[in-house]
């Protein structure tokens, strides 16, 4: 019951500082480099009612309902963009400068962080963790508890999953990994 009644005055008076500032923008740091390359879209919030990052009008962010307005169900770091027809769903977190762009999913319990980008159809799902400037892209798809960090890239018809780790400055293209 408290935290129901913290989450409905923190969501009003968010909205009481958004009416009275029009800070709707505030996922915006470049006026010179929009997110999503300027498509529509908005800054969003968060389940916790924290301030989320940019969602363009064409991507879909799973939504819930908290205080009566609507909210991520998914995290959204500040800084982070879904663009596109990209999807995020579940409890995913997209993080600090992430991207999602094209048609790629983000789902479950996935974590996408520092300036990592999942891209065309891939599909990042389960625990995995997709971070620092690692890419995933093209059909790939990263599940499981599986990491792929640093400058790694996963492309193509790629499966990365279990327990593996793809990093540093590897490059894969096709095959299964982590079975």
């Amino acid at each position: 019951m408290i935290l129901r009644s913290l989450t409905i005055i923190i969501s009003f008076l968010f909205l009481l500082i958004h009416s009275t500032y029009a800070v709707d923008d505030w996922c915006i740091t470049d006026s010179e480099n929009l997110p999503c390359k300027g498509a529509p879209g908005r800054c969003t919030v968060n389940y916790d009612a924290s301030l989320g990052g940019f969602v363009a009008d064409s991507a879909t962010v799973e939504s819930v309902l908290v205080g009566g307005l609507t909210h991520n169900g998914p995290h959204i770091g500040l800084h982070a963009s879904i663009c596109d027809h990209a999807h995020v769903i579940g409890h995913a977190h997209v993080t600090d400068y992430a991207q999602i762009t094209e048609k790629a999913w983000v789902a479950e319990n996935a974590w996408i962080a520092d300036h990592a980008q999942v891209t065309g159809n891939a599909q990042v799902y389960g625990n995995a963790w997709v971070f620092e400037n690692a890419q995933v892209t093209g059909d790939a798809w990263v599940y499981a508890n599986a990491r792929v960090f640093g400058s790694a890239w996963v492309y193509g018809d790629t499966y990365v999953g279990g327990d593996a780790k793809i990093f540093r400055n590897v490059v894969i293209s096709t095959g299964d990994y982590g079975f």
